[in-house]
């Protein structure tokens, strides 16, 4: 095995997890809701197993898809199993509206969780003045 499968290759049983999480959802979520999480996981399995390197990223696949709450914190929860290869994740606010899934430990470590936090909004806060930054950049090439 390449080091490049190893660093995206899901650890084993990781998808079997997904699998049967996925199984549990759809007998819970409402039909359209359940059919959009399918596509994005599908779609990231998918792109998980293209070969990609600096040269050749993956494939941008233009999703028809309705984005709500429930489906995004499930697509959290299937991401945090598909890279860890375990079910005990938490899905966290970071306070500026962020949403991220982190595992139980973390959750349950009130220090390190509001560090964690505190980290994600200040990189949240730097990409904010880089997007703006390159938006004008944009704009003054227009």
């Amino acid at each position: 095995m390449s080091d490049h499968e190893s660093a995206t290759t899901p650890e084993p049983g990781a998808h079997e997890l997904a699998r049967l999480y996925l199984d549990a959802l759809e007998d819970v979520m409402e039909p359209e809701e359940y059919a959009d999480l399918r596509t994005l996981v599908l779609t990231l399995i998918g792109a998980m197993a293209e070969p990609a390197g600096p040269d050749d990223p993956p494939s941008r696949v233009p999703l028809d898809i309705d984005l709500t709450p429930a489906v995004h914190d499930e697509w959290l929860t299937v991401m945090g199993i598909l890279g860890s290869g375990r079910m005990d994740q938490t899905i966290v606010d970071v306070g500026d509206g962020t949403r991220t899934v982190v595992d139980s430990g973390l959750a349950a470590d009130p220090e390190a969780l509001a560090a964690f936090r505190a980290e994600v909004r200040e990189r949240n806060r730097i990409r904010g003045q880089e997007r703006e930054f390159l938006d004008g950049i944009e704009a003054g090439l227009s």
